[in-house]
This record gives C-alpha cells, sequence and structure tokens, in this order.
C-alpha cells in the first residue's frame, strides 16, 4: 500500500512539474520580446558549438 502511495504521489509531481513547465513555455512563447531573446540567445550557443568542434 506504501508504495501505491509512494508512486502515486511521483506520479501527481511529475504530472505537476510538466503542467507547469508547459505553462512556463507557452508564456514565453505568447511575448514576442522575450521569445526573440531567446531565438538570440540559441544563436550565439549554436555559433559557440560551432567554435568548438573545429
Amino acid at each position: 500500500m506504501t508504495q501505491l502511495l509512494d508512486d502515486a504521489a511521483d506520479a501527481l509531481e511529475r504530472r505537476l512539474f510538466f503542467e507547469e513547465f508547459t505553462a512556463g513555455y507557452e508564456a514565453l512563447r505568447s511575448d514576442a520580446v522575450r521569445w526573440a531573446e531567446v531565438g538570440r540567445e540559441r544563436a550565439v550557443g549554436e555559433a559557440a558549438d560551432g567554435d568548438a568542434s573545429r
């Protein structure tokens, strides 16, 4: 019984985490200024990754 409750609590924690994560991501995408900043940061990161492989 204890294992069942532990498993249920873990599943609930995971579900809540991903629901909050998804809501935050959707809020970020709906903000054009902040989403553009994410794009710029990704471009910088990808450029840096390319430098490391040479």
